[in-house]
């Protein structure tokens, strides 16, 4: 696994990893105030800015400097404009947006501040309090617009790490969320189907996922719940109809019992020449799987990241005994599972086991 901070006795990796709070304070503040969308595409003075915000002139003037030394503005002349960074990512104007995620990480904050006691106790100790229904749909919205904005680009990489070989075919998305990764692959693959599915409230919104609404000829709708034994929509899905099966962001939800069982309804629903493909943060990759493993232990009951070994174990139980492994440039991983080891190497390059 590869470990942060890089190096060994690096004084300087020491000090990052100790202050990279202060680098997060720094940016979501600045996106709180709205700097981002007020340097806009022209550019904006020092004083400009601080009014708009309210802060003081010569205070104001320093914070924003300190913004040009993390690369998020840069100053010339008199004005600030955007850097290419903050342009793709920071200011709402952009495909590439992600400003339900940096809300989202807003709230985050209040979890990890309970990361002592949840040591101590051995159990989920942050939780949100009761919510009214529309609270409820409201604060799984706002989840799932953040969850939304990084699988769209992450989407465009898997795709583009693993090159489909068929011309035609069916991708079932279990826990497809947003439909992301679903309406990336049929725009990319006009000859293929998919199916959409995830609990039936997830599937009622049809707001939530309106990049999918030119895409209804090709697409089929699945509520269930995976781990429910009651029937569903899902027991319409034929055994091994589907060439294709993806759980993005799915497996890290849950405890062992539960990722082992939708493993195995995901194999069944697998073609026998057809491939799982599972994308997710793994403990074994780098620090981002294990600090992500903390995640899921503050915010949920019994989610947790898995080596990429345990998950492998899981897939042989149904079958797959082959697999091949593809780090994204984003910093998540694609696990590709077949049954044939000569299948596997029309979707990745990828060393196969």
């Amino acid at each position: 696994m590869k470990a942060l901070p890089e190096g060994e006795g690096g004084f300087l990796a020491f000090s990052d990893l100790l202050t990279g709070y202060r680098l997060a304070e720094a940016l979501l503040l600045a996106h709180e105030a709205g700097i981002f969308a007020a340097v806009g595409e022209e550019g904006c003075t020092g004083r400009e800015l601080c009014s708009r915000t309210g802060w003081e002139p010569v205070n104001g003037e320093r914070f924003l400097r300190c913004l040009c030394g993390l690369g998020l503005l840069h100053h010339g002349e008199d004005r600030y404009t955007l850097s290419p960074f903050a342009a793709t990512y920071l200011v709402p104007a952009s495909r590439h947006y992600q400003g339900q995620t940096l809300a989202f990480e807003h709230q985050l904050r209040r979890s990890w501040q309970q990361l002592g006691p949840t040591l101590t106790t051995g159990q989920r100790v942050f939780a949100t309090g009761d919510k009214s229904p529309e609270a409820l749909r409201q604060a799984f919205a706002g989840y799932l617009g953040a969850m939304d904005e990084a699988a769209r680009i992450r989407a465009a990489e898997l795709w583009a790490a693993l090159p489909i070989p068929a011309s035609a075919g069916v991708l079932l998305d279990l826990g497809a969320g947003s439909g992301a990764f679903l309406a990336a692959f049929l725009g990319r693959y006009p000859g293929w189907h998919g199916i959409f599915c995830d609990l039936p409230e997830v599937v009622a919104e049809r707001g939530w996922h309106q990049r999918l609404a030119g895409m209804t000829d090709r697409l089929a709708w699945c509520a269930c719940n995976l781990l429910a034994d009651e029937p569903s929509d899902f027991d319409a899905i034929g055994d091994r109809s589907c060439e294709l099966v993806l759980l993005s962001n799915l497996v890290h939800c849950q405890g062992p019992t539960e990722t082992a069982r939708l493993l195995a309804r995901a194999a069944a629903k697998t073609a026998r020449k057809g491939a799982l493909v599972v994308h997710d943060f793994f403990s074994d990759t780098d620090w981002r799987g294990a600090l992500y493993d903390l995640h899921m232990m503050l915010n949920t009951y019994n989610g947790q990241t898995y080596p990429r070994e345990e998950i492998a174990a899981m897939a042989a139980a149904g079958g797959f005994s082959h697999c091949a492994s593809q780090q994204l440039p984003s910093g998540s991983t694609a696990l590709v599972f077949t049954r044939d080891r000569r299948i596997l190497a029309g979707f990745t390059g990828a060393p196969s086991t």
